[in-house]
């Protein structure tokens, strides 16, 4: 049987007033909250953007659903992501991780909603929940996500540059788990360096989060018995010195996030609800620290109950507005259909769909 996914088609240069319209006619329209009940602890799981970043999700579309959770819903209803692995973030820990959200615009004042950063002051805390998959028999998942009851997953999508194409899976995966979760997924893939292009500038070795990469008479070196594979000295580097060796570690990166992405799932009561922004979609996720521009036009809001499903309609109606497969175009030697064919396989939802236009 078919998943449904309801579809709000907007255009580029839509007002935000017009989109907040859409955004509502969409959640009344999916009844994705109908599940919820009164006394349910309802998190809103969100990416608050890096510093610099501008292709998050606005806060007046989060406050939006934030007022219709409490209207329709339950009045006990938070927002949160857990802290990021790499270095040269402010994202690392708890207390300038609540400071950049509140910069963007998320905070109680504003939202109606308190923040709550999921895995602790510095991102070492989590719990154990049993999966027993290939990968993984456990999932070490941020404690505050898996205590709520439900989530509400509220999803920028974007480009990757280790999963090709970034949505709710991603956001469920790597968003939910703790610091050392993160870590585990990421072990295993190892850039190349091209010594060559290699300008000695260290910021590859500043933003390490293994700290594997040392300056050695003015070239980088990786310490390859160290490397975590998350791929942020790639992103930093601007002389493309560093690049991934694509390989089937990459497909098991994936694999990994998906497990992940299981794993949260099996840790909430009840089954989550799904938001995914088509609005100022961009090479690079939001972790990248400046204005990147659109690499294809706006596109809408989806919704449903099923994670397999929005991914592919997604990721189906970005192609089919950028005329052609645009994160294969973005990056050539990933298979960005990994993570969906796996999440339906260990039963996460449905690649076969249906849109229903709002």
């Amino acid at each position: 049987m078919k998943s449904v996914v309801y579809y709000a088609r907007t255009d580029d240069g839509e007002s935000a007033a017009s989109v907040t319209e859409k955004l509502r006619g969409l959640i009344k329209k999916s009844a994705i909250f109908k599940p919820i009940g009164k006394e349910d602890y309802a998190g809103v799981k969100l990416h608050f953007g890096e510093e610099g970043n501008t292709g998050h999700i606005r806060a007046g579309y989060v406050r939006e659903v934030v007022r219709l959770l409490h209207e329709t819903a339950t009045a006990h209803v938070f927002l949160t992501d857990s802290n990021v692995l790499y270095k040269g973030s402010r994202r690392t820990n708890a207390v300038d991780h609540l400071l950049i959200a509140r910069e963007h615009g998320y905070d109680i004042a504003t939202m109606g909603a308190p923040v709550i950063i999921a895995d602790g002051l510095h991102g070492r805390s989590y719990v154990e929940i049993p999966i027993r998959k290939k990968h993984f028999k456990k999932a070490k998942i941020a404690p505050e996500i898996a205590a709520a009851d439900t989530l509400v997953v509220m999803t920028h999508a974007t480009g990757h540059l280790l999963t090709g194409f970034a949505g709710a899976l991603k956001n469920l995966g790597m968003g939910c788990a703790s610091r050392k979760g993160k870590f585990e997924q990421h072990s295993g893939s190892v850039p190349e360096m091209r010594e060559e292009y290699c300008i000695g500038c260290g910021m590859c070795v500043t933003h390490c989060p293994a700290s594997c990469i040392k300056l050695v008479a003015k070239k980088a070196r990786i310490q390859r018995e160290k490397c975590i594979g998350c791929g942020e000295c790639i992103v930093v580097c601007r002389t493309k010195a560093l690049e991934t060796r694509w390989s089937e570690r990459l497909e098991n990166l994936q694999e990994k996030m998906v497990e992940y992405a299981y794993g949260t799932v099996a840790a909430l009561k009840k089954k989550p609800c799904y938001i995914t922004f088509l609005l100022k979609v961009t090479k690079d996720c939001d972790c990248l620290a400046k204005d990147e521009p659109a690499i294809v036009p706006d596109t809408g809001i989806l919704a449903s109950d099923d994670p397999v499903a929005i991914d592919k309609a997604a990721a189906d109606l970005l192609n089919e507005r950028g005329r052609q497969d645009i994160f294969r175009k973005e990056f050539p030697g990933v298979d960005w259909t990994v993570q969906m064919r796996y999440a339906e396989r260990i039963g996460l939802g449905n690649l076969d769909y249906k849109i229903v236009a709002v």
